[in-house]
């Protein structure tokens, strides 16, 4: 069973979960990323993955299963989010449950830069209701929706598919966001993301695409070149509150995005995630639910591993400046 360990150094968490690499050969590997066929993928419609699916969640275009090889296993216990102590009661570590869901889109042959409008909303809509499930479970306190594009951004199946991860933690980045914003918050009287949408509509050269709802820009201080944020222009702490008519305009700056990333930079691998607030807290004022986009150009050295500060060699200025000029 996959377990959760925390660092007595800096108190974050990490999963352990050999279990993963035990993965067979469905799993597919580098070399053959690009060439798997029909036949042989067991997540197309019909084949054995799809007849695990969680049939409530069918659309046109998407499909649910729980997760072959979990991070995150539901065992059906209403408090297992207590951590213990390990190794003569030095270590902490806590059993790694929740949830783990595979969202996988029917077309065999469509992936991330050719998605439909239709395949957007099914997706989004998707992703809602089961953060929508999730939030009622007693096990689960963060719920992460992700999409790996590319197999340097770590898929290891060709057929497009997202994954939900339904976790008995609240994740070290969003811990970090959670604490820098209130603090921001107490200090300005005011919520950091909806300032940043200020600034960024204000400043303009970072923008990249905007419509009525959503604005997404090249982020300020990128972690990775190209690092792309969407946010909602009006205020929102959980994506699962967004009115489906949301969702729609959501999925045109998904297609705009994705669309010019794959035309400008030859179809980069890419990862993309929502972040929202913990399932144990309500709606804030503070906190600004966003998708961030995080091509996987380049990888990170020595100074990176070791420092933790990040250096992205293509300035924020710039990527939005050749996103907008080259698509």
């Amino acid at each position: 069973m996959p377990q959760l360990r925390q660092n007595i150094i800096t108190g974050e968490w990490v999963v352990i979960a050999p279990e993963r690499a035990k993965r067979p050969t469905d799993y597919i590997t580098a070399d053959t990323v690009k060439t798997q066929s029909k036949t042989e993928c067991n997540f197309c419609v019909g084949k054995s993955v799809y007849k695990t699916r969680i049939k409530k969640y069918d659309t046109k275009n998407i499909y649910v299963v729980p997760n072959k090889y979990p991070v995150f296993i539901e065992d059906g216990k209403e408090e297992p989010v207590k951590s213990y102590k390990v190794e003569k009661d030095f270590y902490r570590g806590r059993p790694s449950t929740g949830g783990h869901d595979i969202v996988v889109v029917n077309d065999h042959d469509t992936d991330l830069p050719h998605f439909s409008k239709q395949i957007w909303v099914d997706m989004l809509e998707t992703f809602k209701k089961r953060y929508q499930y999730f939030d009622k479970e007693k096990n689960v306190v963060y719920t992460i929706p992700i999409y790996n594009h590319g197999r340097e951004a770590g898929a290891s199946i060709e057929h497009p598919h997202a994954q939900i991860f339904a976790s008995n933690i609240v994740p070290n980045n969003i811990t970090t966001e959670i604490h820098h914003t209130e603090k921001y918050f107490e200090h300005n009287g005011s919520c950091a993301f909806c300032d940043l949408i200020e600034h960024e509509k204000d400043f303009k050269k970072r923008i990249v695409f905007e419509n009525k709802d959503f604005v997404a820009f090249t982020f300020y201080s990128a972690r990775y070149p190209f690092e792309i944020w969407i946010l909602p222009k009006e205020h929102g702490s959980r994506f699962e509150n967004e009115p489906n008519a949301k969702l729609e305009t959501l999925a045109e700056s998904l297609m705009d995005i994705f669309s010019r990333l794959a035309k400008t930079l030859n179809d980069p691998p890419l990862n993309f995630f929502i972040h929202t607030l913990p399932n144990t807290i309500t709606e804030t004022d503070y906190f600004h639910w966003h998708l961030e986009i995080a091509p996987r150009i380049t990888g990170y050295g020595g100074y990176e591993m070791g420092s933790g500060t990040i250096i992205d060699v293509f300035s924020p200025e710039k990527a939005a400046e050749f996103l907008k000029n080259n698509h």
